[in-house]
This record gives structure tokens, C-alpha cells and sequence, in this order.
């Protein structure tokens, strides 16, 4: 009997790569808060998993400025942090941020990142 478990659980509607892309963010509404580098966990059209050594509220709005070696800018994006929670005790954050107001540029280069990494996928 083969079970059709896919049919129902996967909720999302784009495909989150597993890549680690250089990311700078800093918090839009908290001007003390210069743009700090971190890493990038996962991401797909529709949002990114990076790290961070500061936990964010659900709801705050990040500004981030990624690299990638599809162009030679750095893409600027903005999103809303859906969830933050320690990964290392008092030291890292993992933050959950779906993107919002993409550009045209940042979009192109968020599908070429899919196209790119479609074969390379890491479903779980």
C-alpha cells in the first residue's frame, strides 16, 4: 500500500533551497540597529531562514541585502519576521522572513536561484 502523504502536508508554495548566501540585515523601524552579516539557512520566491545574534519580535520589518553569484548587485529585499527562536542558547537566532514588495531584479534573481538549485533540492 503506498501512502499518499503528499497530497496534504506540504504547505508551502514555493521550493526552499538550501544554499548559504552571505545576507546583511538590520531591523527597518530600530535605527540603532546597524546591518549585521549572517548566513542564509534556506530560502525560496517567497521568504529565507537566516541566522542572527539577536532574536526578532513576529512581525518586524527586516531590510536585507543579499549576494548571490547571479549578479554582480547586491539584491535588497524586505520582509516580515514570521518567527524567531534560539538555535545556540544566549548566542543564535534562527529567523523565519517572508519577503514582501519584491522588486523586479530581486524576484529575477530569487527564480534564478530555483532554477539553478532545482536539481540539487533537498526536500525535507
Amino acid at each position: 500500500m503506498v501512502s499518499d502523504k503528499k497530497s496534504g502536508s506540504e504547505r508551502r508554495q514555493f521550493i526552499r533551497i538550501r544554499k548559504n548566501y552571505i545576507v546583511r540585515f538590520c531591523q527597518k523601524n530600530n535605527p540603532s540597529l546597524k546591518f549585521e552579516v549572517s548566513q542564509v539557512e534556506n530560502i525560496s520566491r517567497g521568504g529565507i531562514c537566516f541566522t542572527s545574534t539577536m532574536a526578532f519580535e513576529p512581525g518586524s520589518v527586516v531590510a536585507l541585502e543579499l549576494r548571490t553569484p547571479y549578479v554582480a548587485d547586491t539584491i535588497c529585499l524586505e520582509g516580515q519576521i514570521l518567527d524567531s527562536h534560539e538555535k545556540i542558547k544566549g548566542l543564535i537566532y534562527q529567523n523565519r522572513l517572508k519577503f514582501y514588495n519584491i522588486t523586479h531584479e530581486a524576484s529575477d534573481v530569487l527564480e534564478k536561484i530555483e532554477k539553478y538549485n532545482l536539481n540539487k533540492v533537498d526536500y525535507r
